[in-house]
């Protein structure tokens, strides 16, 4: 009996010092917290929230804001209930009765950027940018570590049209975080936006040497550049992505055309042939590329023979298709090498008997070869049949018709002519020799 009365103490003293001990953060998580009395008047605002938070829910607007009014009437001070009021209010198009909710619910809780914000959104919606841009700065001044609340500053200040306002909000977030891609490229183009180039290419060469491999930046500064007609500021810049990737077939035929422009023709061809002699460019891309550098009057006349004799070779290594052969044929009819040219034109037909232009490419190539009359009147009539309202088969027709002493033939053919472009002047010159030669 006495031994039993000793445990029951013991049991007692343990009970009353685990009782004692304060509840620190490392106790089970199972462990019953200690309750909390919650006085009457708690409660009555509680359920007055959760009714007025229903009623909102719901879209009973009206109900709701009784019930925030209720809270304040024995509540002034409660904070979430001005600002749901001020945020219903605001949604409703009442912006008075929003601002003077939304002010007190920042006023007494002045921490809170959910208020801030919306209050924000009051002073946007009244045009008050003064009020507006103040709003956020205070919010950026609250919380420096938010990234997102410097955006919305400087949107805040482009929106207030105060460009250079929100151009220093970015570099303040750039002073504290280091150049970045998002925040340069948005300075760019705000300082594009006032009309400051310099400013706004200052930003890029910097993003170019923040970020390493920026071959983009620097392409973009190489062409703006070349829209500026400034050709050895933008080489420097290509020659900065070829240091980078040098064997970049666009790196090559950029900077070609940045040569021609400075009328370096040597050094022109010497990039476009490193440019299309790449296995990664399509065949009609190394054809089109080379007579886009051959319609420069000067280049033609020094190097056409060598960039012919390259589209051969490139030619030849390419496989068979409708589009080359255009290409290809548009480049040799420039070379005057008609015979080749048409055999060109040809291919491409067989696979697309439609393409008009391709047929008068052929027939022109065809009129300058004086062997091939019978495939000129063949291939003249097909372009006929097939393209009966256009005049120069027609045309064509009625001269090979003529050459070879047909003159019912030549009269019946110059006849459509005249119908389809009676005004044409060759076509009235060949209706002039054909009345000469054919009484």
């Amino acid at each position: 009996m006495k031994r039993n009365i000793y445990i029951l103490i013991i049991i007692l003293l343990l009970t009353s010092c685990g009782g004692s001990k304060k509840v620190t953060e490392s106790a089970s998580p199972y462990q019953r917290k200690p309750i909390v009395e919650v006085s009457e008047a708690e409660l009555k605002v509680d359920a007055a929230q959760i009714d007025a938070t229903t009623q909102m829910m719901i879209g009973h607007l009206t109900e709701a804001v009784d019930q925030y009014r209720k809270i304040l009437k024995d509540n002034p001070d409660y904070a979430s209930a001005h600002f749901e009021i001020g945020r219903i209010y605001l949604g409703s198009g009442w912006l008075d009765s929003a601002l003077y909710h939304l002010r007190e619910a920042v006023r007494l809780d002045n921490r809170n950027v959910w208020y801030q914000q919306q209050l924000a959104k009051v002073y946007e919606r009244r045009h008050d940018m003064k009020n507006f841009t103040a709003t956020h700065e205070e919010i950026v001044k609250q919380h420096p570590d938010v990234v997102d609340y410097y955006y919305d500053l400087s949107n805040a200040y482009l929106e207030a049209e105060n460009v250079p306002a929100s151009i220093e909000v970015l570099n303040r977030l750039e002073k504290r975080y280091g150049v970045t891609e998002t925040v340069s490229l948005q300075k760019q183009r705000l300082w594009q936006l006032i009309d400051k180039p310099d400013k706004a290419r200052a930003e890029l060469e910097r993003l170019a040497e923040a970020i390493p491999g920026g071959e983009r930046y620097n392409a973009i500064l190489a062409e703006s550049y070349m829209a500026e007609k400034n050709y050895a500021k933008a080489l420097q810049y290509y020659e900065r992505i070829l240091s980078t990737t040098p064997n970049d077939e666009n790196i090559h035929i950029s900077i070609a055309s940045c040569y021609l422009a400075m009328k370096n023709y040597a050094k022109v061809y010497e990039h476009i042939r490193l440019g299309v002699s790449h296995p990664g460019v399509d065949c009609k891309d190394k054809l089109n590329y080379l007579t886009e550098f051959l319609r420069d009057k000067k280049f033609f006349t020094t190097y056409s023979r060598a960039c012919f004799l390259l589209a051969d070779t490139l030619a030849q290594q390419c496989s068979d298709s409708k589009e080359l052969a255009l290409v290809y044929g548009k480049m040799l009819a420039a070379q005057s090498r008609y015979s080749e040219a048409a055999k060109q034109f040809l291919s491409y037909l067989e696979a697309d008997k439609n393409a008009y232009p391709v047929w008068e490419s052929l027939l022109m190539c065809e009129s300058a070869t004086p062997e091939s009359t019978e495939l000129l009147l063949e291939h003249a009539k097909k372009a006929s049949d097939l393209f009966p309202l256009q005049v120069y088969p027609y045309f064509i027709l009625a001269k090979c018709h003529l050459d070879t002493g047909d003159c019912e033939n030549a009269r019946h053919y110059i006849e459509r002519c005249i119908m389809l472009a009676p005004n044409d002047s060759e076509v009235a010159k060949l209706n002039q020799t054909i009345k000469q030669q054919c009484p």
